[in-house]
């Protein structure tokens, strides 16, 4: 993600966490399932070249489209508050997110899990949005109640381009025509000064979202409409993809999501979830019921990597047919882990 600057321990910066203030497309309600890339596929929208940098040094967009590619990474962040512990990538069709946490050096190490301890380090969030999109629209609603205007007051341009900061301390800068990033930094002294210069040292790269396997399979007319990638430098891995069905394009709600985890074969479980065998693996499945009791297949023992979990996650009615209800335990069990799996660059976003 970048070289790690300075750091400081002090508590900084009104903004909260991300977790629990937006309801993204990504998030499947209480049921936490990871996904993976497909090779091949045919993305939703018309494929847009991707934003051409300014320069050779990966400056700012000379243009934008109004569709990102999802299977592409776009930015990486070359300045960062200090060492990096946690690290997320996520990509829509007309938004990047990248979330990367850290703690402040010489803070004591933490246990794996210790979500408290983590939270006292820094964090920062850069929401990228396409075109005349709304880069707020997650945050809006909680901005408004707090009595914080979108996007604030003026401030010194960043890159000769408009920059705005609110009561919150949110940085909006209009980083090309009619297209807008959102920068949030939280757990810093010197909180503008940081913050001016993670946004300073965002770069443009497009390059393929990096996964660390393939799947096949799905059924026809199944196209890419978003990707994560999920970094811990001591907790679960997690790779992710979604896709919708032809027959569904005119929502945004995904259909289906495939992936893979290191997280253990309970995880995810309910009163619904049924220990079951596929190609001789444990498994387990949580058969789709409706639109708010999805399906969640996982499948354990993958070739290559004893730790690492299968899971196959069905959303909608459309889904469920199409994948031939519990059918779709072979599907899962055919993801298959690409060379050069167990290089942590894999599991990372750049």
């Amino acid at each position: 993600m970048g070289e790690a600057g300075e750091v400081s321990s002090a508590s900084g910066g009104g903004a909260p966490p991300e977790g629990g203030r937006r309801n993204r497309v990504l998030i499947l309600g209480a049921v936490a399932v990871v996904v993976a890339m497909v090779a091949g596929v045919t993305v939703w929208f018309t494929r847009q070249a991707p934003p051409e940098a300014d320069d050779a040094s990966g400056g700012p967009p000379r243009s934008v489209p109004v569709r990102f590619d999802p299977g592409q990474q776009l930015i990486r962040l070359d300045f960062l508050p200090g060492p990096v512990r946690e690290a997320t990538y996520v990509t829509e069709p007309d938004m990047h997110t990248v979330t990367v946490r850290g703690l402040p050096d010489g803070a004591p190490a933490t246990e794996e899990g210790d979500r408290a301890a983590a939270d006292q380090g820094w964090w920062v969030e850069v929401m990228m949005a396409a075109r005349d999109v709304d880069v707020h629209r997650y945050d809006r609603e909680y901005d408004e109640e707090h009595g914080w205007r979108v996007p604030g007051d003026a401030v010194a341009p960043v890159r000769g381009r408009p920059a705005f900061q609110n009561e919150g301390r949110v940085l909006s800068w209009e980083y090309a025509r009619n297209a807008w990033m959102r920068l949030t930094l939280n757990g810093v002294d010197r909180h503008d000064e940081i913050l001016r210069r993670v946004v300073e040292g965002i770069r443009w790269e497009a390059a393929p979202l990096a996964l660390p396997f393939t799947a096949g399979g799905l059924p026809d007319g199944a196209v890419l409409g978003g990707a994560r990638l999920e970094w811990a430098e001591d907790g679960p891995l997690r790779a992710s993809s979604q896709y919708l069905l032809r027959s569904n394009q005119d929502h945004n709600r995904p259909d289906i999501v495939v992936g893979l985890t290191t997280e253990d074969l309970a995880s995810g479980r309910s009163n619904l979830t049924e220990d079951v065998t596929v190609s001789g693996r444990s498994a387990t499945a949580t058969d789709w019921r409706s639109k708010s009791r999805p399906g969640l297949y996982r499948v354990a023992q993958l070739p290559g990597c004893a730790a690492c979990v299968v899971e196959f996650g069905v959303l909608t009615r459309q889904a469920h047919e199409a994948v031939g209800g519990r059918d779709v335990l072979k599907l899962a069990a055919s993801i298959r882990l690409v060379d050069g799996h167990d290089d942590p660059a894999r599991w990372r976003p750049r």
